[in-house]
């Protein structure tokens, strides 16, 4: 990928993702996340921005060296285990700074009513 020709406000990755119990339970596994030990219908939010993040590092096909700078994320509702939803990934800035290439990207999550659930913003360095 030639990160050197995306443009701001380029999609950079579209993908739906089903929150099934599966995904929910090895996403807790994974962490020490206990948003959800009150209720188990509903996913916790990091979850999401993990998906969010996943998405757009894969189909930038992200290479090794890259480091994940900062992450920005407002969730707007519950997400019910069982729903499907839809994470876009745009780009907001792609920059050089100091030999490292800077790629700012934002994030959007809709249920599967078309109801933004979350929003935020991911900056990462990739190397030139």
């Amino acid at each position: 990928m030639k990160y050197s020709e995306l443009k701001p406000d380029q999609i950079i990755s579209n993908q739906q993702f089903n929150l099934d119990k599966a995904f929910v339970v090895d996403y807790l596994q994974s962490t020490t996340d206990k948003s959800t030990e009150e209720s188990q219908d509903f996913a916790p939010p990091m979850s999401l921005a993990a998906l969010a993040v996943r998405a757009a590092i894969t189909d930038l096909q992200i290479p090794g060296g890259t480091l994940h700078l900062t992450q920005e994320v407002e969730f707007f509702g519950p997400f019910r285990i069982g729903e499907t939803i839809s994470c876009t990934a745009k780009l907001l800035q792609n920059s050089v700074r100091a030999g490292m290439r800077i790629l700012v990207i934002g994030l959007s999550i809709e249920n599967n009513t078309g109801s933004q659930i979350m929003s935020g913003k991911s900056t990462i360095t990739v190397p030139i």
